[in-house]
């Protein structure tokens, strides 16, 4: 974490390097050796320079660990194989090792006194507020990050003997004219075609298949329709959910919270008040008496110079007005009444209300289900992780799942599913704990205990367990017949619309205008403009508008439509090529980096096929977890 915070912002070789990992994999995989004859603890050598084991699998777990947490979820080795993350790996650690044996032949070296100074003017280096380098901070993060001064310095210098290294290959590559002019060329050409979107409609009615058609499809794509490995899970979830239906709410407990959070059942009493804040409570006194005298609040207010925008407090709810004193008066008058001296928080002040508008709540019977399961899920979230220590206590003496849940007054659940996570009827379903739980039951033989499962976001704990496996089996005909009726129509419908739209362009390519051909087939003709590659529009998919670029203007052809099985004929009418170069700045940057990858790239594959690399393919897959034989 530190070495990424360090070369924030720095130059760009660190992502050069990472971007040609993968054109790297092909070159590095293809040309290495199988290991044999060195360190029994390497899992790769590049020259005289091995990779140990330990740290090749610590920086691996690193990295899943990061992407864990950017998914915001946990990633599991197995999907960390599949996206290729362990080779991934390796090959940084591969091309790292690659540029330090050539460094060291070039006797490339940087001094202590710039790393210094580069780690003293890094702001990532500061304490938050300050404006100079604090080396207390730096040790903290060093410390927070596992790493001693001394292998932080180290780790810098060869970073930076790499990036000289890099530089002095990369730098400054420049783009061809003539390069930039055929890109240009390329992406800004457009194109028009008329067309003709072929329909299964316009494809005719397919007739009702035989029993003969479907069983010799079915015999052509059995596998297709074999029924995959499905597990038995048992799965006890802990979750709010789950523990608040045994958790039990008085009727007291629940109208207590209606009282405490009415508010929210409805609109609250309104009413309008006014008040005149006197300096003494002789004054106030004083104007209490008129008003019982015959004057009004009104008379009071204007005696004092007062406007109704210095008395009017508005039509307000008990809760708006600051003054609890002010509140309780105001809301215990009747309508038109003004209050006696009243002790405010900003003086002694006589209160009146001139409107009241009633407040309208949900009764507390009609709310009472909500409430009572809003505090059932309060409480079940302050308890759940005392259930949890319970589980584990009984899980650890030896209790099977089902005999835990029964002792603790919880239920487990059972699932049959495939590693897709559908049932037998290839219905989606719901199992507590989701792809987490599926892909390590899937990975659990029955009776073997697995690890708990931690809900993201405090959502509880799910534990589960294999409890038998249903292996994967051909399906019969007759268990099929449904399926393979679907698929089986729906291969034909294709077939039918691949041949309605070779024969209608058929007839177009004979000379037939496509206008001509559209009304025969009883088909409308459209018009598409302004077609760009890349670039899905209409029925035309992203990938179908690359057919309009492989015919010339005036030909013809058929596309794939969107959606399938549709199929678009269609006649190029018009081409244009952009005349005049647009800003080429973005494309010249885009362009010279791949220039730059490229030249990194055969560089660093000619190191490596000199010098040679070895990779023990026993222990890689050992290091990360899988079988050799995989």
């Amino acid at each position: 974490m530190v070495l990424q915070t360090l070369r924030k912002g720095a130059s760009g070789w660190i992502a050069k390097i990472f971007l040609v990992v993968l054109t790297l994999s092909f070159v590095v995989w293809g040309i290495a050796d199988v290991f044999r004859g060195m360190g029994a603890s390497s899992v790769a050598s590049v020259g005289g320079t091995e990779i140990s084991a330990q740290v090749f699998r610590q920086q691996y777990l690193d990295q899943l660990q990061r992407i864990s947490r950017q998914a915001g979820r946990a990633i599991t080795p197995e999907q960390a194989r599949a996206f290729g993350l362990d080779r991934q790996v390796l090959n940084q650690m591969i091309a790292d090792a690659t540029l330090d044996a050539e460094a060291a032949r070039l006797s490339l070296a940087v001094s202590d006194a710039q790393i210094a100074r580069e780690i003293a003017e890094n702001p990532n280096f500061r304490a938050p507020g300050a404006k100079a380098f604090d080396p207390g901070y730096f040790q903290q993060i060093l410390r927070s990050n596992g790493l001693t001064e001394q292998r932080f310095v180290a780790s810098e210098k060869q970073r930076q003997v790499r990036d000289q290294l890099l530089q002095s290959l990369g730098a400054g590559v420049s783009v061809p004219q003539v390069l930039l002019e055929a890109v240009n060329r390329f992406e800004g050409e457009t194109r028009t075609a008329s067309y003709i979107r072929v329909t299964p409609a316009a494809a005719g009615t397919l007739p009702a298949p035989t029993e003969e058609a479907l069983r010799a499809y079915f015999d052509a794509h059995k596998l297709a329709f074999r029924a995959p490995e499905y597990r038995k899970i048992s799965v006890l979830a802990l979750t709010p959910a789950t523990l608040s239906a045994g958790i039990t709410v008085t009727d007291a407990d629940a109208k207590a919270d209606y009282d405490r959070t009415i508010a929210r059942f409805g609109k609250p009493e309104t009413r309008e008040v006014q008040q005149i804040v006197f300096t003494s409570a002789a004054d106030a006194a004083a104007a209490e008496e008129k008003i019982k005298a015959g004057a009004t609040f009104a008379d009071i207010a204007t005696a004092r110079g007062l406007t109704p925008k210095d008395t009017d407090l508005g039509l307000v709810a008990k809760s708006a007005i600051l003054d609890p004193k002010i509140a309780d008066a105001a809301f215990s008058l009747a309508d038109g009444a003004v209050s006696g001296p009243v002790e405010g928080r900003f003086g002694t002040a006589l209160v009146h209300v001139t409107k009241i508008v009633p407040g309208a709540y949900q009764p507390f019977e009609l709310v009472k289900p909500q409430i009572v399961s809003e505090l059932q899920l309060d409480k079940a979230k302050r308890i759940i992780l005392d259930m949890h220590d319970k589980v584990e206590d009984e899980r650890a003496s030896g209790a099977t799942l089902q005999e835990a849940a029964q002792k603790l007054g919880l239920k487990v659940q059972s699932f049959d599913v495939d590693r897709s996570g559908h049932d037998t009827a290839g219905a989606s379903v719901d199992v507590p704990g989701g792809a987490d739980v599926i892909s390590g039951a899937f990975a659990a033989q029955p009776g073997v205990e697995t690890d708990t499962v931690q809900l993201p976001q405090g959502g509880g704990f799910v534990w589960y367990e294999t409890a038998a496996i249903t292996p994967a089996r051909d399906r019969t005909f007759e268990e099929a017949k449904d399926a393979v009726t679907a698929r089986y129509t729906e291969a034909e419908t294709e077939k039918a619309v691949e041949a309605k739209a070779k024969e209608l362009m058929d007839k177009a390519k004979a000379g037939t205008p496509l206008a001509q051909v559209s009304a025969e087939a009883d088909i409308p003709l459209q018009i598409a403009e302004g077609l760009h590659r890349g670039r899905a529009e209409g029925p035309f998919s992203a990938e179908s508008v690359t057919s309009v670029f492989d015919v010339k203007e005036g030909g013809f052809g058929i596309a794939l439509g969107a959606p399938e099985p549709d199929r678009i004929v269609f006649q190029v009418t018009k081409v244009e090529v952009p005349q005049q170069m647009p800003d080429t700045s973005r494309v010249s940057q885009e362009l010279s980096r791949q220039l730059e990858n490229d030249v990194l790239v055969q560089y660093l594959a000619a190191i490596q096929k000199e010098l040679g690399v070895k990779i023990n393919e026993r222990l890689f897959a050992q290091a990360v977890g899988t079988n050799p034989a995989n």
